[in-house]
């Protein structure tokens, strides 16, 4: 999941990430990274480091898929629809997630 971890710190938006306040985990078949963003700031931890507790966790097919759902080359409600991105609740924080590590700042 290190390449995942070093796609979210890539794009990482702040100004996309100020309603977003929760302990991420983004896991795949390859194991879990986590990120957690607070007031705008993101902290980042791959699955060795001890990262806050998880209230959101994104669960991919692989970790390919999760990197082309951030990059915005994947569309993250057909892959939800078909049951190969879910997540544990919250949809709102999904979406949320997402806004937050879209490179975009429309």
């Amino acid at each position: 999941m290190l390449n995942l971890l070093a796609q979210l710190k890539r794009q990482f938006n702040p100004a996309r990430a100020d309603t977003l306040d929760a302990t991420i985990e983004f896991r795949s078949a390859q194991g879990s990274c986590y990120v957690s963003v607070r007031d705008g700031q993101a902290t980042f931890y791959d699955a060795l480091e001890r990262a806050p507790e998880v209230e959101l966790v994104l669960y991919f097919r692989d970790e390919q898929q999760a990197i082309d759902i951030v990059q915005g080359a994947a569309d993250p409600i057909a892959a939800f629809m078909q049951g190969d991105f879910r997540s544990n609740g919250y949809i709102i924080w999904v979406f949320q997630t997402l806004s937050a590590f879209s490179s975009s700042t429309a």
